[in-house]
């Protein structure tokens, strides 16, 4: 055992931060004990709240877990995640306490975890997506991994469920060697070892003394046992990939790892997730397959099984025909070359997995927490799709494709031939390469060529009018006869738009005019507010409305019926109504319409605060209760807050808004709402059994320092939907069935206060993580500096 060394530049343990995250074992003991803690607290989570309400459980595993976690550190610092896996980290003290045997020799296969992980896993993913992608199946599959591993850890030794059953152990080991890391010993320090404590406390029985003559890590899993055993051993910076430049004892099936879990994530998706959303989905092979056995169901299931047989055949094939020209046997052929596939899915995916990271998973994993441990936290997504810089991720996957070319180049130099038939060697073993390159060419030339498959599916209701609309000819520019009005036939509403109310002119920007806003003219007239009736796909696509088919109304501050002025404008109507008094004003508007055997309830509500300093209205709480009318068959009443104690408030980022759904002026529970606003953000919720829904409103306003702009208004639309079985007859049509949808429009501002709070906490923080590494730094120049010699002259 070694008790001191002075330690390289590069390695890591002599970096103050580095070495304390990797090598403190206090720390490592309290970060696993932490991830075990959350991983059994998703699975918990999961049967609890078996729902899919429940995004914590998902956001665990298939968020933070995989693939964010794994896929950023294992092309870095390594297999660092075996390190703190709560399997791993449990299953050292159970293999001390169990029955030690030896794992019978047919089960020491590593074929097995990857099997498990390719059809076990991703094949059910394809097939039965609805299953893995729930709170309940997902805490069911985790779950039973863990009572599998927990078993195997008490009946064998030397971590064998690791090694062998483990489906990502295999996996990790394999992609370990692209990382710029290395773990082994200081070699003159060991010569005179002779206690081997590294070896000694290694729970996998490996030996660090030999990694570097071996130029592998075998099962290493950085748990750093042997790190905190002795001085001598290091974890330093390397070359990325150092160790598949040179000979080491290779593993076929960590190839086949390569191979297949290439097949069945990025080619797989590129098949099930990419092209099947084109508009020439029904004519790829997968569809056409499917519907020829009678199992369209299961097109993506068909996609993965294409996957994995073109994948395979291509690498197989074209590492047979380099085995040829290169006369060597196809074993050794396949374990030398084969390797070098390894970028081809970390770096292929790893751009499609931080793309998602700032479309949806940020959003996902800060809402996911806020849900499990009880702390408000609504965020908005760090990018929306299509947004240019997005595409820059792209690249990582050429470049995962230049860094295999140039591993299999290196490698080919590992192979004794001649240097024509290395040529031709190195094009035959390039096939599943070039297959990889084919598809993603051949994917954006399918969506430049054909474009997107059309939204909706088959089983969305269809899309005809809701609206009472005249005789109408097709272009604007074309003359109607016998009065009809001109309208175009994109502005037909369908049974899936929304319908809302919306303070802004919807017009305003094509015709280059300010729309919307109060009126009045002299300080001494009865304010009058204008609002406009819109429809569209999305919150934020609003198509003025001309003549809508349904009941408006109207209901002043003492919740009387009020009057309603129409006027229409190049066929847009808006409706103005006066505001003599202080308080909330409803408006209304509901439809009826029979399609399919279904009714669609429609309803828009707007409540507009007034609040007037020229009018003489006192504040009374009798005025800030809510509005509940007999008109409405379905209404969302918003529950006020203790702090709405004036005419004049309004709503901030940040503020808690609860809302009450009722059907026919009863409380309904399990309806579904949907918040959406303005900058892309959404959020489902579902009511309680009092039909009561509660959301933060999203703190998504974050412009520079200097341009903070506290009137800056911010719009969301609450959207409350609600089916049933009611059946009935409306207008001589029948219906077996009932479908409600209501619209709820909200104006809310920056929360300047916590805006400021923000900016000076992350000023504090800087000044601190500034602080704390000059301290780090003097601390660690100060304990490496020598003492200097003094001398006592003693006469």
């Amino acid at each position: 055992m070694v008790n001191f060394v002075k330690r390289d530049k590069n390695d890591i343990f002599n970096r103050p931060i580095l070495g304390f995250v990797f090598k403190n074992k206090k720390f490592l003991l309290g970060l696993r004990i932490a991830v075990a803690l959350l991983f059994f607290y998703a699975v918990f989570y999961g049967f609890m709240n078996p729902a899919k309400e429940n995004i914590f459980t998902g956001a665990v595993f298939w968020v933070l877990f995989w693939p964010l976690f794994m896929l950023l550190t294992l092309p870095t610092f390594g297999r660092i995640f075996c390190g703190i896996c709560p399997h791993g980290f449990l299953g050292k003290y159970i293999t001390s306490l169990g029955l030690k045997k030896t794992m019978p020799k047919w089960m020491q296969n590593r074929y097995i975890g990857i099997f498990l992980l390719i059809f076990g896993w991703w094949g059910t993913y394809y097939l039965f997506p609805d299953f893995l992608t729930s709170p309940l199946g997902t805490a069911g599959l985790f779950a039973g991994m863990t009572a599998v591993a927990f078993v195997v850890y008490y009946m064998y030794k030397d971590m064998s469920y690791c090694k062998y059953i483990c489906p990502i152990g295999t996996m990790c080991r394999a992609y370990d060697k692209l990382s710029f890391t290395k773990l082994e010993t200081y070699t003159e320090s060991c010569k005179e070892c002779t206690t081997f404590e590294c070896a000694s406390s290694c729970p996998y029985h490996l030996k660090p003394f030999s990694f570097a003559a071996k130029n592998h890590t075998d099962d290493c899993t950085l748990c750093m046992e042997c790190a905190n055993a002795c001085e001598a051993v290091k974890f330093t910076l390397t070359k990325p990939a150092h160790i598949l430049e040179k000979k080491f004892k290779a593993l076929n099936a960590e190839v086949w790892a390569f191979i297949l879990i290439l097949a069945a994530i990025p080619v797989s998706m590129t098949f099930a997730h990419g092209l099947e959303r084109s508009a020439i989905a029904q004519d790829m092979i997968w569809n056409k397959t499917a519907v020829l056995l009678g199992m369209s169901e299961y097109g993506v299931g068909f996609a993965f099984i294409y996957a994995i047989v073109l994948s395979v055949f291509f690498a197989v094939f074209g590492l047979w025909l380099a085995s040829l020209v290169l006369k060597k046997d196809f074993n050794t052929t396949f374990s030398t070359l084969g390797y070098a596939f390894a970028p081809l899915f970390i770096l292929g995916s790893l751009g499609h997995t931080l793309e998602m990271f700032f479309i949806k998973d940020y959003a996902t994993l800060i809402q996911g927490f806020a849900q499990a441990f009880g702390f408000a936290a609504d965020v908005a997504p760090l990018a929306k799709r299509g947004d240019a810089w997005l595409h820059y991720f792209g690249f990582l996957r050429w470049i995962g494709v230049v860094w295999t070319l140039i591993l299999l180049y290196k490698r080919l130099k590992l192979i004794d031939s001649t240097r024509m038939r290395k040529i031709f060697g190195y094009f035959f073993a390039s096939l599943l390469v070039i297959f990889f390159i084919g598809i993603n060419i051949y994917r954006g030339y399918v969506f430049n060529v054909y474009g997107v498959k059309a939204a909706g599916h088959s089983h969305h209701m269809g899309g005809q009018s809701i609206a009472q609309r005249p005789s109408f000819v097709k272009s604007a520019s074309q003359p109607a006869d016998d009065n009809s009005e001109v309208l175009d036939f994109k502005r037909m509403i369908k049974t899936t738009d929304l319908i809302y109310f919306t303070c802004s002119d919807p017009g305003a920007n094509s015709q280059g005019s300010h729309g919307g806003g109060m009126h009045g003219g002299n300080p001494m007239a009865v304010p009058t507010q204008k609002v406009w009736l819109v429809y569209g796909e999305n919150f934020g696509q609003n198509t003025c409305i001309g003549k809508p088919d349904g009941e408006l109304s109207l209901y002043d501050t003492f919740n009387k019926e009020a009057t309603l002025s129409t006027a229409i404008q190049n066929n847009c109507a808006s409706y103005s109504f006066k505001m003599p008094h202080n308080g909330y004003y409803n408006l209304f508007f509901n439809s009826s319409k029979v399609e399919e055997d279904t009714l669609h309830y429609k309803s828009a509500k707007l409540e507009f605060l007034n609040g007037n300093h020229g009018l003489a209205d006192v504040y009374e709480p009798r005025k800030s209760q809510p509005f509940i009318g007999d008109k409405n068959k379905i209404d969302l009443i918003r529950v006020r807050d203790k702090k709405e104690d004036s005419f004049f408030y309004t709503h901030s980022s940040g503020d808690l808004l609860r809302f009450k759904a009722l059907l026919n002026n009863k409380p309904l529970a399990n309806a579904e709402i949907k918040v959406s606003v303005d900058t892309g953000w959404t959020k489902d919720l579902k009511t309680d059994k009092e039909g009561i829904a509660a959301f933060n409103i999203i703190k998504d306003y974050f412009p520079k320092w200097s341009e903070f702009d506290k009137r800056h208004k911010g719009m969301l639309l609450i959207s409350l939907s609600y089916d049933d079985n009611s059946s009935g007859i409306l207008n001589g049509v029948n219906y077996s069935k009932t479908k409600y949808t209501l619209t709820y429009p909200l104006s809310f501002y920056p929360n300047e206060n916590e805006y400021k709070s923000y900016k000076d906490g992350l000023i504090i923080a800087m000044l601190t993580l500034l602080l704390a590494s000059f301290i780090a730094y003097r601390f660690r120049r100060n304990r490496t500096k020598p003492f200097s010699e003094v001398r006592y002259d003693e006469k």
